[in-house]
């Protein structure tokens, strides 16, 4: 199977995942979203909110994914895989912007001294149905995420694992209104708010090392088998970025000064075979440029 075909499976995999997420997320948030305006909780209108977000933020991520698997071209000769990382921070400021709306409503719940409620069963149906909703997705997304190595899975999936222990806060914020602690709600919207800062923060501190070309930890015991190929002196200047979707490398090798081009050429593609098979457990998708230099006592020195 060729690498192109290989990246458009991945892409429509990771599609399928992001319209079934996408689905439930919408479910979960007009259920908790309708039910808390209609019986005055505000944890759950805001664990509705936030689900809405959710939705908002598969609709983006899914446009990310469709970008970052098109094939490289002329003004992006090294791919389009940023884009996905791009989607994964935009994200993360989806995630503040709603903890700040969160955060608002509870203040001025809180100054405007909003305690009235109006108790059902619903209310507790609707967040149970929400949690039941978020678990699933959360497994769901994780899963597919580490199977097709994607770092937007991947930080959805926390975000939504997020949300099921955001639902037990709220599960508890309805029995106390009922038991007349009121204002147990309010400061449950507000750490719900608190609690996406610190989740949006995560997600872009595990996805910013990627666009600032921050290189991936390859051990450099590793590295220097290419050394056991036969003419070749030594590997060094290696350098690498990316992360274990995508991932571009690049490295000099010293070669016996007496060999021709031809055969430079042939020792080069066997450094580079060899580059892709040590690195199979790092990277889903390599990108290797060997350079070539003839061998000579000045320039000795291993870099790395």
């Amino acid at each position: 199977m060729s690498q192109i075909q290989d990246i458009s499976i991945r892409e429509k995999e990771i599609k399928f995942v992001l319209i079934v997420t996408l689905f439930l997320n919408i479910v979960s948030a007009g259920i908790k979203y309708f039910v808390g305006q209609k019986y005055l909780f505000l944890s759950l209108s805001s664990s509705g909110v936030e689900s809405l977000f959710d939705g908002s933020a598969n609709i983006l991520a899914l446009i990310s994914i469709h970008i970052a698997s098109q094939p490289a071209d002329e003004d992006h000769p090294y791919g389009h895989q940023k884009f996905e990382t791009l989607g994964s921070l935009f994200l993360a400021g989806l995630l503040i912007l709603s903890a700040i709306g969160m955060s608002k409503q509870a203040y001025d719940f809180y100054n405007n001294g909003v305690t009235q409620k109006v108790f059902s069963y619903y209310p507790f149906i609707a967040i149970l149905v929400s949690m039941g909703i978020s678990l699933f997705v959360s497994k769901y997304e994780k899963k597919k995420g580490n199977e097709l190595n994607s770092p937007l899975l991947l930080a959805d999936a926390n975000h939504t694992y997020g949300d099921f222990i955001i639902s037990f806060a709220v599960l508890i914020s309805l029995v106390t209104g009922y038991m007349g602690y009121y204002l147990i709600d309010v400061f449950t919207s507000a750490l719900i708010g608190i609690y996406l800062t610190v989740l949006a923060f995560k997600i872009f501190k595990q996805n910013f090392p990627d666009l600032v070309d921050t290189s991936p930890v390859i051990p450099i015991s590793l590295i220097n088998q290419i050394e056991s190929i036969p003419k070749v002196v030594d590997i060094h200047n290696f350098r690498s970025r990316g992360n274990s979707n995508w991932m571009h490398v690049d490295f000099h090798l010293h070669l016996d000064a007496e060999l021709s081009l031809r055969e430079a050429h042939s020792v080069g593609k066997k450094a580079e075979e060899m580059m892709r098979e040590l690195l199979t457990n790092f990277t889903h998708q390599l990108d290797v440029t060997v350079h070539i230099e003839p061998y000579d006592e000045n320039h000795k020195a291993k870099q790395s």
